[in-house]
């Protein structure tokens, strides 16, 4: 009997050995698959010493196509391999489930999308507990204004976005703004929305007619822009604060014949977006320096991870399109 139990005990830790070294060897060939495939990029060699998720929402938004692409510029240097989580915009609770798998992955760093309204201040403690490297990037600084976060500074977006709105209509502009689906909460609490209503204070007479929310999918642009000039006729401009929303709304004043009598501030920068510059659909286009954020994550993630010194939250720049001032 005895015999039998230590034939079996040596049977099954042979092959607990052998699925120990068998999944050794997959975890060193899925480090070299991801650098090899993920984002698309040309990737090292070598080996890569460390692995980063990144958390975002899953758009076609140029803000986050050029977040990656920083990313993906700045991941050779750090001798990262980088996996790209998404979850549905219309459902951000689930990133969450994503950042529990990336902490029991025991990965080295995680990069993840944090709105304005988001409670980081829990999620930062239990990442640092796991000795993850916690980079979170956004538009606006959560509460609390958390260290190495890296956003854009949707405030100031604002504020640029309003100035030019009344330089061009005055006390006569009347104002809708549209936000963001990937955010939450009030819509007169989002700091893009307070940037346009303190620009317009100095011109008065100028008002916000309408702040809404854009909702996920391809037409919520279109979608927005109809039902608020539907409902606000009086409206003569549009902000919109994502790249989506620019072009859903572009065409929509395309489609009822108010080019001319509706001006539009977008945001960011598409091919698309470029068209309508060109024709005078578009008014300007704020375009948010995104992807210096992204490389700037992938450096925020080597200093942290080499000397365990948190910086200051950040602010990447932007750029005016327009027919007039090109971009650079």
């Amino acid at each position: 009997m005895n015999k039998v139990v230590w034939i079996l005990a040596v049977v099954f830790g042979l092959a607990f050995l052998g699925a120990t070294l068998l999944n050794a060897e997959l975890i060193g060939k899925s480090r070299g698959a991801l650098g090899s495939s993920v984002l698309k990029e040309k990737w090292p060699a070598e080996p890569l010493r460390y692995q980063v998720v990144v958390i975002i929402p899953d758009t076609d938004d140029s803000f986050f196509q050029g977040l990656l692409k920083g990313i993906a510029e700045g991941a050779p240097k750090a001798e990262a391999a980088v996996q790209v989580f998404r979850y549905p915009s219309s459902a951000p609770a689930e990133a969450e489930a994503f950042f529990e798998i990336a902490l029991r992955a025991k990965v080295d760093g995680l990069i993840m999308f944090t709105p304005h309204n988001d409670r980081i201040a829990g999620r930062a403690e239990k990442v640092a507990r796991n000795g993850v490297v916690f980079v979170p990037v956004g538009t606006d600084a959560p509460t609390g204004s958390p260290p190495s976060f890296i956003g854009s500074g949707s405030l100031r977006q604002g504020l640029e976005g309003g100035k030019r709105i009344c330089a061009a209509l005055g006390a006569s502009a009347r104002i809708g703004v549209i936000l963001p689906a990937t955010g939450s909460g009030e819509e007169r609490d989002e700091p893009i929305y307070r940037g346009v209503a303190a620009a317009i204070k100095t011109f008065p007479g100028a008002a916000v007619l309408a702040v809404e929310r854009a909702r996920p999918g391809v037409l919520s642009g279109e979608e927005t822009a109809s039902a608020m000039l539907h409902a606000h006729p009086s409206i003569n401009a549009l902000f919109c604060s994502s790249s989506r929303d620019t072009v859903g709304a572009a065409q929509v004043v395309v489609d009822t014949s108010r080019v001319g009598r509706v001006l539009i501030i977008g945001s960011d920068e598409t091919p698309e977006i470029h068209r309508y510059l060109e024709k005078g659909v578009i008014s300007a286009s704020i375009v948010r320096d995104s992807r210096w954020i992204g490389q700037e994550a992938m450096r925020a993630f080597s200093r942290i991870r080499d000397t365990r010194a948190e910086g200051k939250p950040v602010e990447a720049g932007f750029f005016i399109s327009s027919p007039k001032e090109p971009a650079p």
